[in-house]
């Protein structure tokens, strides 16, 4: 016992002291941070305005209006027009007829007299056949994106040339 009393007080020494070593460096971390600041803010104070010739400040408001006019146009085009919003709209179209064209096969094929309704949010129920079509959804999909693409290209280039 007394060994295990004697290994705890040497721990707790060397505890102490790191303690006392890290207020210390806590210290010494605040009394920097506040010349820094003080530094900063002399720094601050004693700058001195940048004086612009009439010529200069011509030339600068003139680059400022020009790139804010190119900004403008950019935004102006990139919210009128969204190629990628549009062939995502004719994938989900064409997702959703793909949808219900093997809903009615199911349908045919189960004989039921009522078709079940599936969400498109990919909770379908899942049997033997409709984990095939599962597997080639992503596919279908990314057949149906790559034909509105070529569409959509095919119709831009010749918007282009007239």
């Amino acid at each position: 016992m007394d060994l295990i009393k004697e290994i705890n007080e040497k721990y707790q020494a060397l505890e102490a002291e790191i303690d006392k070593k890290l207020e210390k460096v806590q210290a010494e971390e605040l009394k920097l941070e506040r010349q820094s600041e003080k530094l900063a803010e002399k720094a601050i104070s004693t700058q001195s305005p940048k004086v612009l010739s009439y010529e200069e400040a011509l030339q600068r408001n003139a680059n400022t209006l020009k790139s804010l006019e190119i900004a403008k146009a950019r935004l102006r085009s990139r919210s009128t027009y969204s190629p990628v919003e549009k062939l995502l709209q004719r994938a989900l179209e064409n997702y959703k007829n793909e949808l219900a064209s093997l809903n009615k096969q199911e349908h045919k094929s189960t004989g039921n007299s009522k078709p079940k309704k599936q969400e498109l949010s990919g909770q379908v129920n899942v049997g033997d056949d409709d984990a095939k079509e599962e597997e080639n959804l992503y596919d279908l999909i990314m057949h149906d994106v790559l034909e509105a693409s070529s569409k959509s290209y095919t119709a831009t280039g010749e918007s282009r040339r007239n």
